[in-house]
Order: structure tokens, then C-alpha cells, then sequence
């Protein structure tokens, strides 16, 4: 995919540089798929912390969220780190309800492995 020029584009971190691979891949692959990440990562005002405690912002989500049933599953999630980056308890925590409701969860730790869950549960075959 081509990526408008942008100033913020270095910016970007590995992982989130993974994340837009992975996105990329979701959209040029499977176009007609649902998929979306839930933004907890960010710098907030206090006002913003306020708010999101207020509507109850849950620490600890995967990256990615395909709502999507599949293989007797409820959907799939995916949690993207980079080596040496490991879970924190907060994602430990909702990884296993995600697991209790029958969600596909998979960590990836780069591409590669992304691309292989995603394609063993969204069926594509090469």
C-alpha cells in the first residue's frame, strides 16, 4: 500500500508500524471483513481520563477485534508486541475473558505470524 507523505509517519513506533502492516494486510486481503482496534493507548488531558473511566474504557484490550463467527468461535482478537515486550497483567486478564467467550486470541510478535492466524481463521488458503 502506498502511504500518503506525512511528517507524523516517522513518528510511528515498531509496533505501531506492525499494526498498520497488519491492517494493511486485513484490508488488501480480506476487503469485505469487519475488523477495528479499540484506541485505549494514548496521552490523555484529565479531562479525557475522567471521561474514560466515566464510560468505562477497558484496560488490556487486544489490538485488533474481528467480531466475525468462525470455526465455532465468536470472533477473533489479535494482540500485536514487539520482542522483548510481553503482556501486562491487564491484558492477561481480558485475554483470558475473551478465551471464557469463546474468541480466538492470538499474540503476534511480527508480521509473519499475524498474516498465519489471520489467514487460518478467515480460511484463506495459498
Amino acid at each position: 500500500m502506498k502511504r500518503k507523505i506525512t511528517p507524523w509517519y516517522n513518528t510511528l513506533g515498531k509496533e505501531q508500524l506492525l499494526h498498520s502492516s497488519v491492517c494493511d494486510y486485513l484490508d488488501y486481503e480480506y476487503p469485505n471483513i469487519f475488523y477495528f482496534h479499540p484506541h485505549n493507548e494514548a496521552r490523555r488531558t484529565p479531562y479525557e481520563r475522567f471521561l474514560i473511566k466515566v464510560m468505562r474504557l477497558r484496560p488490556g484490550l487486544p489490538d485488533i477485534l474481528v467480531p466475525i463467527p468462525k470455526k465455532g468461535r465468536t470472533g477473533m482478537a489479535l494482540e500485536l508486541k514487539i520482542k522483548p515486550n510481553k503482556l501486562t497483567e491487564n491484558q492477561i486478564h481480558i485475554i483470558d475473558i475473551f478465551n471464557s467467550y469463546n474468541w480466538k486470541v492470538n499474540v503476534c510478535y511480527d508480521f509473519d505470524e499475524a498474516k498465519i492466524y489471520i489467514d487460518q481463521y478467515l480460511k484463506k488458503t495459498d
